[in-house]
């Protein structure tokens, strides 16, 4: 199991490259939100951009959607210098199952909450997306039908290898579009702002 602290907690963000270039990337520039602003908590995520108790709550009511959840997360965005809303869910996860969030466990959480922290985690710090991949892989293990959790990894993944081969950026978003398996738990207008970005990064495939 993935120790959460180890990978929420304290972020470092190193400035490596301009602000131009992460600015424009599969994580930062995939605003789906959009297609789900009908929702509130949707819309408040993105009015407020800070995990707050009702967002996290949202987060892990069984309830709710993947779908939604992950537009919840898109929503509250990112920022150049970092956020940390994943670890303030971290906070409120240990809270919510009576440990430190030193002890924090995947063991202790649902697969939907692993994807969020997840997901959380790469959108607090886009520039280091080995830090989110740990929890996305295990999630993506336990929903591996799911084209919201599978789309999401593309993303990540896409943003970690977006530094030396952007035509691999594209084939990891299109075996995801391309997988008659996945359950289609996202909404295609959803899909299609995704898409109409990706499709940038396919040009440079030959």
């Amino acid at each position: 199991m993935k120790k959460i602290l180890q990978i929420v907690f304290l972020l470092n963000v190193l400035f490596m490259f301009s602000a131009v270039t992460h600015a424009d990337s599969p994580i930062t520039a995939t605003k789906f939100y959009e297609a789900y602003l009908d929702v509130k908590m949707v819309e408040r995520a993105h009015l407020e951009g800070v995990m707050g108790l009702e967002v996290a709550e949202f987060l892990t009511s069984p309830e709710n959607p993947i779908d939604v959840k992950a537009a919840v997360i898109n929503a509250l965005s990112w920022r150049f210098d970092g956020k940390n809303n994943a670890e303030l869910y971290a906070y409120y996860l240990a809270l919510l199952y009576h440990v430190s969030v030193i002890e924090l466990d995947t063991e202790f959480l649902s697969a939907d909450e692993i994807f969020c922290i997840g997901y959380l985690t790469i959108m607090d710090d886009y520039f280091h997306p080995e830090k989110a991949l740990p929890l996305l892989e295990e999630a993506h293990k336990l929903m591996k039908d799911s084209f919201t959790v599978s789309i999401i990894m593309a993303l990540t993944i896409g943003q970690k290898v977006m530094d030396y081969d952007w035509c691999e950026v594209w084939r990891l978003t299109e075996e995801v579009l391309k997988n008659k398996e996945l359950k289609q738990d996202f909404r295609p207008e959803a899909t299609k702002m995704i898409v109409d970005y990706m499709l940038l990064y396919k040009e440079y495939c030959e």
